[in-house]
């Protein structure tokens, strides 16, 4: 971190960062902090495992784009996609037939449509609760999950529905090291012990800070990353300045340049006065 770095870009996790994971609302003086430093010309983005349908909740905070699905899927402020990392079909066919054969609940997102098995099942009701969401609210609805176990070429079907990011729920250990085996060319991204997502190799929210960096003609020397969660380190890294929330784990904030202080304590805004205003 160099104390004389000009930033022009910030990058915000929304979950635990933004948004309190305690009182599932956003802390006025984030609004506020938010709102003064696009005044002053910085540009402002979203970054976040979400999917931009699960944004509902926090359309009070104004930005210029949104990095979702961990950097898989970027998106300009009027909704117009920058870019997109399609997960390998392969992968996800084998994924998909055993997540059918062995009847788990999962999430699957593409750029326009949330795919779900189980969709009012106790663990799918619980992450979309994480963030303060319910089906109700998901813009479209669900689309159940098309048969991978009698599919006469379950790759082509894969490969047909664009997956950015599957959402399994399972726990770190045996069986997230078993389903992965499964899936070569992709990653886990773990930031709740209930569920982990689940994107391409190479994909992660420091790709999504590039990806934004070209489009919008800034470079990563240039931006703040600020997060909580353990698939916000490779952001909080790349950033020229990365900051760890207060309620981060002792790990993430031992990638930071600065640990600001708690969601509920005002720790966003903090940072924001610190480094950008």
């Amino acid at each position: 971190m160099n104390e004389l770095t000009r930033i022009k870009a910030i990058f915000l996790d929304v979950d635990g960062t933004i948004i309190s994971t305690r009182t599932k609302k956003i802390p006025q003086s984030a609004t506020e902090a938010i709102r003064e430093a696009r005044q002053k010309g910085v540009k402002v983005f979203l970054c976040t495992s979400r999917a931009k349908q699960f944004l509902s909740n926090i359309t009070s905070i104004e930005c210029d784009g949104v990095v979702a699905l961990t950097g898989a899927h970027c998106i300009d402020a009027s909704g117009k996609d920058i870019g997109c990392s399609v997960m390998t079909s392969e992968d996800l066919a084998k994924a998909f037939r055993d997540i059918q054969e062995n009847d788990r609940p999962f999430v699957a997102i593409s750029s326009d449509k949330v795919y779900m098995s189980h969709e009012r099942g106790p663990e799918v009701t619980s992450y979309l609760g994480t963030g303060g969401l319910s089906l109700e609210v998901i813009p479209g609805g669900v689309v159940p999950f098309p048969d991978f176990v009698s599919a006469d070429d379950p790759v082509a079907l894969a490969e047909s529905m664009n997956i950015l990011q599957v959402t399994g729920f399972f726990p770190s250990g045996d069986e997230d090291t078993r389903f992965m085996s499964l899936m070569p060319h992709s990653h886990t991204e773990r930031w709740n012990e209930e569920f982990v997502d689940i994107v391409g190799n190479g994909t992660s929210k420091a790709l999504g800070i590039d990806t934004m960096a070209r489009h919008f003609g800034f470079d990563a020397s240039e931006t703040m990353g600020v997060g909580d969660g353990a698939n916000d380190i490779l952001m909080i890294r790349h950033a020229a300045i990365g900051v760890a929330m207060g309620n981060a784990s002792d790990h993430v904030k031992s990638q930071a340049d600065y640990v600001t202080a708690d969601v509920d304590d005002d720790g966003l805004a903090e940072a924001i006065r610190k480094f950008v205003l």
